[in-house]
């Protein structure tokens, strides 16, 4: 039980170090998932953070939820230049579709001239079981892995033209981190024996492998999976019998804003070895063992299984 707590130092010591972030140039953040909780709540910070100076984009499927978001932001004044003044929007995406996720980083690649930082928070609440979509693909498992693998492997060419400028740069999945288990090589996507519970344990192994192999691919970003934690979102509000569960583990819960400070001092940093590579973190903001089930054969594996499952068909 207690390894769920979250630690009121951690937040303390993650608020005090975000504070000293002061970027010299405007940051670009793009929030996949960004419409509600984490995702939400991180946007929040970075705008809170710049004061305004800083160009974000909410993506997810509800256009008004990001709107009022949107409209919480500081705003910078007249007298900003144009280069450094608070530029906000939302792009319409639906994760679990590949092709709506293909373009919607396309028109972003077309339009942004770098990428600072981004968040990947989508999920899919259901209790069914495999659920298929047009392109073979679990609902879930599209959420929590697929769009988000397709989405950064799209992009991370304007993450790396940030980093060559000497601007902080930086990737993150919120999922599960240190909660992963084997997969078989054989039905990668679970076509075969799909549970919930397994669904889960691939996609956080699945994720573990992408951002090793993505730190190893460019070695001038970091990139994280996280486990936030039970963080008070809206999805989990709705769980059935969170009204009567979440007042009861109230020690054992995280609020998003606290979850967000938590997850931006890692992403923050400039001390090692944070600057660069793959980290998988827990909740405390503490690196945890890497997946033992992340060979270099899965790794391999997974990598192309993803590719090849995220590209168009032919």
């Amino acid at each position: 039980m207690f390894y769920w707590m979250p630690s009121r130092s951690n937040i303390a010591a993650a608020t005090v170090a975000n504070a000293l972030f002061q970027p010299t140039r405007r940051p670009v953040g793009l929030f996949f998932g960004g419409t509600s909780g984490i995702g939400q709540a991180m946007a929040e910070q970075l705008a809170r953070q710049t004061n305004g100076r800083a160009h974000i984009v909410l993506l997810g499927r509800n256009e008004q939820a990001a709107q009022k978001i949107i409209d919480g932001f500081p705003k910078t004044d007249a007298s900003t230049p144009e280069d450094q003044a608070s530029k906000y929007s939302f792009v319409k995406v639906d994760a679990t579709s590949m092709s709506s996720v293909r373009d919607a980083a396309a028109t972003l690649s077309k339009e942004l001239d770098k990428v600072n930082f981004i968040v990947a928070t989508t999920g899919f609440l259901s209790m069914k079981g495999r659920d298929e979509t047009s392109e073979g693909i679990d609902k879930k498992l599209a959420c929590n892995f697929y769009a988000r693998f397709r989405f950064v492997h799209d992009l991370l060419p304007l993450v790396q033209k940030a980093a060559e400028g000497g601007e902080t740069t930086g990737v993150m999945s919120v999922l599960s981190a240190g909660r992963g288990g084997p997969v078989e090589l054989d039905n990668l996507g679970l076509v075969r024996g799909y549970s919930l519970a397994r669904g889960e344990t691939h996609a956080v192994t699945y994720n573990d492998a992408a951002i090793e192999e993505f730190a190893a691919r460019y070695p001038q970003i970091r990139f994280y999976h996280s486990f936030p934690g039970v963080v008070t979102t809206p999805g989990a509000k709705a769980f059935p019998g969170a009204s009567l569960i979440l007042p009861a583990i109230k020690f054992m819960t995280f609020s998003p804003q606290e979850c967000a400070q938590i997850m931006w001092w890692r992403l923050w940093s400039n001390e090692y070895p944070w600057t660069s590579g793959a980290h998988q973190i827990n909740h405390r903001g503490l690196e945890v063992t890497h997946n033992p089930y992340v060979t270099e054969q899965t790794q391999k594996a997974i990598w192309e299984h993803a590719i090849q499952m995220t590209s168009p068909y032919a």
